[in-house]
């Protein structure tokens, strides 16, 4: 298959997945929500942040192996993949180690980082659960790195939408017979560990050059390489964890656990989102390595701008709509008394634009190794992000911690262009910048249009009325406008081609 077909094949089955989980996962989110209540809800978001800060003993082997594999993989060098998947089991059962470790000596420090944890019960056992389920994933889901770098992802999605399905429908049925919340995520833990074990002896099987007993290891020329990209993005996910892992923990520890739930409730909408277009970028990732290692600069840019022309549509579209929206869906949903300001949510769905525009120059850069150029970078985006943040919650509260995030994410989007071009498509990032300003300014005008539209004909109307009339709007408007300003861009162009093409595909299957 070609990439374009491989692409095409991850994505749908990204998709099935994604729309299957979220069907369950908004059914088992209601039942969460009226039998445990949103305290339970903010400990989840609070517990992940936790570990997700742990995580950072990962230290980026995973990408830089992962880069690592798309030229054997493309020449097809089993000895080479078999010595990096050894040493990828090996980094992985250190860090598995460190992440233990680490895990039992926060345990002591559990009353400070969860305000009001005196009405929540089995405190310390909740948080164990969560690090058996961190710690069990490093040990036995490191290959699925393999599938994802030779273009297979899809086999993957295949495995987990099953997996899901079966464990969002048990746990319903826990929550409903039991009404326990311990229960509840040792079902979900049993099921992950089996999957796990399932997924390592399926991908043995497909790789089977993996089992072989006198597999050569890394020379210390590639061990070094490795490690020199190791250590570069180490400073990436020093300072990813510090921006999008630390939301929770600062509204947790100055404001309350309650508020940690209000927030998931939209943050998990927004999540859910993020997952239908990520199942599109990602499912090109792997291509665009072999790309990278295929063709010349000039491809390479033409492939990212149409790539990038994508995440804007994309990214720009739903941020629109979310804005719009999130709020009296939440309302329908769970009730009013779920809401949170409107400021925040407008900083949310900012916050989820800006980050979206960062994913293809993210999975270029990643995709040709291109780690080290800009490490320090990271580093001064998340002390500005901390410190904005923790000023901001004292002063203004919610919307404050989000304003620190705001500000920090401006930082990877103006110096993050500058060495993708230069590094990659060894050229100037000017025509990015005047494409990136031109894009902020259609959705300016778009979401001014709307607003007024609504706050004419909408804003008395009863709430299921409003939703369905605001909806449509956000639907026929930024659609209208994107045609309207970009219809001759070579980009447009080639995406209406591409649109063609499949459901050419499609009509013939059918």
């Amino acid at each position: 298959m070609s990439r374009t077909e491989y692409a095409a094949k991850n994505f749908m089955w990204a998709t099935i997945s994604t729309i299957l989980s979220t069907a369950l996962g908004f059914i088992s989110r209601t039942i969460f929500i009226y039998i445990l209540g949103t305290t339970y809800l903010g400990v989840n978001g609070l517990f992940i942040n936790i570990l997700s800060i742990l995580s950072l003993t990962e230290l980026g082997v995973g990408e830089a192996i992962n880069f690592s594999l798309y030229k054997p993989l493309a020449d097809k060098d089993e000895k080479k993949i078999c010595g990096l998947m050894m040493f990828y089991r090996n980094s992985y059962r250190a860090i598995a180690l460190v992440v233990t470790v680490l895990g039992v000596l926060i345990i002591p420090f559990l009353n400070i980082l969860v305000k009001n944890e005196n009405g929540i019960p089995h405190i310390y056992l909740i948080y164990l659960i969560f690090l058996f389920n961190t710690v069990t994933s490093y040990l036995f889901s490191y290959k699925t790195t393999l599938l994802v770098a030779d273009q297979k992802s899809y086999l993957l999605t295949n495995i987990n939408i099953v997996v899901s399905v079966i464990t969002l429908i048990i746990q319903m049925i826990v929550l409903v017979m039991f009404r326990n919340y311990i229960l509840y995520l040792i079902s979900a833990s049993i099921i992950a560990l089996l999957k796990n074990f399932y997924i390592n002896n399926y991908i043995n099987n497909r790789y089977t050059y993996l089992l072989e007993k006198n597999c050569e290891g890394l020379s210390k020329k590639e061990t070094s390489i490795i490690i020199s990209k190791v250590k570069a993005m180490m400073f990436h996910k020093v300072g990813d964890v510090c921006i999008y892992q630390t939301d929770n923990i600062m509204t947790s520890v100055f404001i309350n656990v309650i508020t940690v739930g209000l927030v998931s409730n939209f943050t998990m909408i927004i999540d859910i989102i993020n997952r239908f277009i990520m199942g599109f970028f990602n499912a090109a990732s792997a291509g665009l390595g072999n790309i990278i290692v295929t063709e010349d600069e000039k491809k390479r840019l033409d492939v990212f701008k149409k790539y990038d022309f994508f995440a804007f549509c994309f990214f720009g579209w739903t941020s629109i709509c979310l804005y719009f929206l999130l709020t009296p869906f939440i309302t329908i949903w769970i009730g009013a008394d779920n809401l949170i300001d409107n400021i925040t949510v407008a900083l949310l769905c900012t916050n989820y634009y800006l980050t979206g525009m960062r994913v293809p120059l993210a999975n270029i850069k990643s995709a040709a190794g291109v780690f080290e150029q800009d490490k320090w970078a990271p580093i001064i985006q998340s002390i500005i992000n901390l410190l904005i943040s923790i000023v901001g919650v004292i002063k203004l509260g919610l919307p404050g911690i989000y304003i620190g995030t705001l500000i920090s994410s401006l930082v990877p989007n103006i110096y993050r262009p500058i060495v993708v071009y230069k590094h990659i498509f060894k050229t100037s990032s000017m025509c990015y910048f005047n494409q990136y300003i031109k894009r902020i300014f259609s959705i300016g005008i778009c979401v001014c249009i709307i607003d007024f539209i609504i706050n004419q004909i909408f804003i008395n109307m009863y709430i299921w009325f409003y939703l369905i009339g605001t909806a449509t709007i956000c639907l026929l408007l930024p659609n209208i406008l994107l045609i309207v300003f970009f219809r001759k861009t070579q980009e447009f162009q080639y995406a209406i081609y591409l649109r063609t093409m499949l459901l050419d595909k499609i009509r013939r299957k059918v």
